[in-house]
């Protein structure tokens, strides 16, 4: 199984909330499914307060975003060995609070007994529901005093009430969320990037601060922007997905952009409603950042490696993908004929894994992979 695979129990404590899919949920989910996409202008407010999107965001959204956030938590670093407070921006109904139950109850780790979670968002329904399936999640013996609390709040206008003004937190979440905010603003980059300067001088100097985005190129291009904004400023450094603190190369051409695909299991209540309104979502699409103060990083960095920002193209006697490190975002092949011992861990690669490649050939707007070449492939997505 999967690690981000969902617990058995969330799948019915999220039915037993949002009731069966029926024809209302599953007009919610084509609703919701618009906004999220080509219908953006009209995201605005707190949409989860209509009852039929709240349905679908519950039976079919939840699962989708639950198990990204679960994905990156076995990604960043272990979390610090002690009481732990936990900050969910955005948080709805407590998407990443339950995935956070889930990735200490996995590990079982009694170090972080005493913990806190706390849900922020400005929708009072999206909170209940967070209490609510709060309550349903089994807990083991190891952290029985891991708590959540939740606060109503406007994140744009937090006043004095802001928690990152209220000590400091191991691990801050934004989940689908950044996106949203001061969107009517004149420059919503910038007023995106002060928020996250302000929570990252509330992060623990071993904490992490994780940005989860839809898989769209304005939304992805937005992160990129801001990413290179909070970089530039020395706010923080990037522990992943980047292997640089360079300007994103991706940004250079308005038609590039960076997202992962993740292989999932979806429940089957996923299965079931994408069968009914024809969606397929059969992997995780995502954009991320796991931001740090420490200077820690996934791997090792080096001019020889990259991550790959791409899939495998596969062309007319060779194969193909779009790098990306230090040194740009350079576009590599391996012409079949050309294939050998060294160069093997090629036909591994795909979106997501960082790679090693020892001596890349320019040739024209390619850059070849020879027969002699070593090539590694040193961390494959989860």
């Amino acid at each position: 199984m999967l690690a981000h695979a969902l617990p058995t129990e969330l799948p019915a404590a999220l039915q037993e909330r949002a009731g069966n899919p029926d024809r209302e949920a599953l007009d919610g989910v084509r609703r919701l499914s618009a906004l999220f996409t080509t219908g953006r202008d009209a995201l605005r407010g707190d949409y989860l307060a209509d009852r039929a999107l709240r349905r679908a965001y519950l039976l079919y959204f939840f699962p989708v975003n639950y198990a990204k956030v679960v994905s990156l938590l076995g990604e960043m670093p272990p979390l610090p060995a002690r009481p732990l407070r936990v900050l969910d921006l955005g948080s709805g109904p407590g998407v990443g609070a339950l995935a956070v139950l889930a990735h200490l109850r996995l590990r079982g780790e009694a170090a972080h007994r005493g913990s806190e979670v706390l849900a922020v968002d400005r929708g009072p329904s999206a909170l209940r529901d967070a209490e609510d399936l709060w309550s349903r999640m089994d807990r083991p013996k190891a952290i029985p005093a891991l708590t959540l609390r939740c606060q109503r709040l406007d994140l744009e206008r937090p006043g004095r009430r802001a928690p990152w003004t209220q000590g400091t937190f191991d691990l801050i979440l934004l989940s689908n969320s950044l996106n949203e905010l001061f969107r009517a603003v004149a420059d919503p980059i910038v007023r995106r990037a002060k928020l996250l300067e302000r929570l990252l001088e509330a992060l623990a100097p071993d904490g992490t601060l994780m940005i989860v985005e839809p898989a769209l190129r304005e939304t992805t291009r937005a992160l990129h922007h801001i990413r290179d904004r909070v970089i530039s400023r020395g706010a923080a450094t990037v522990y992943s997905p980047c292997l640089h603190e360079r300007p994103c190369p991706a940004l250079a051409h308005p038609d590039d952009w960076c997202h992962e695909e993740r292989p999932w299991a979806p429940p089957a209540m996923v299965r079931e409603i994408d069968r009914e309104v024809g969606f397929i979502k059969d992997a995780l699409k995502f954009s991320y950042l796991l931001l740090r103060k420490d200077g820690l990083t996934i791997v090792e960095r080096s001019p020889a490696v990259y991550r790959v920002v791409s899939e495998v193209m596969a062309m007319k006697g060779e194969k193909r993908a779009w790098l990306c490190n230090e040194t740009g975002r350079p576009l590599v092949g391996r012409l079949d004929k050309a294939r050998s011992e060294a160069n093997a861990p090629f036909d591994g690669w795909h979106r997501g894994a960082i790679v090693r490649v020892d001596q890349i050939e320019q040739r024209g707007t390619v850059g070849r992979i020879g027969n002699s070449t070593a090539v590694d492939l040193l961390r494959p997505i989860a």
